[in-house]
């Protein structure tokens, strides 16, 4: 069942929510195994029966760039070397 509400937003074509912010999807695992491999040993991090090494590059127009949000900001050029994980991930686009 629906309720009057949730049937008037569906029938006017609005959202079913709002919000007034866009959030961007930002996966913790990645950038932690990432962080791991620093500190860690490498046996302890990766194992390589588990887990093969891909290296995945994509052509966009004229340059090749990195496909991964992780491998993006790990190899970023040298004029964002100062910006924080936190403000990569809020302003960088693709």
């Amino acid at each position: 069942e629906t309720g009057a509400p949730m049937a008037c937003m569906y029938l006017l074509g609005n959202p079913d929510h709002y919000t007034s912010h866009k959030f961007r999807p930002f996966y913790w695992h990645n950038y932690k195994y990432e962080v791991m491999k620093a500190w860690s040993s490498e046996e302890t991090v990766y194992d390589a029966e588990t887990k093969p090494t891909k290296v995945v590059i994509g052509k966009s127009k004229t340059k090749y760039v990195g496909i991964t949000q992780q491998m993006d900001y790990i190899h970023c050029p040298a004029k964002y070397e100062d910006v924080c994980l936190y403000d990569w991930i809020r302003c960088a686009e693709k």
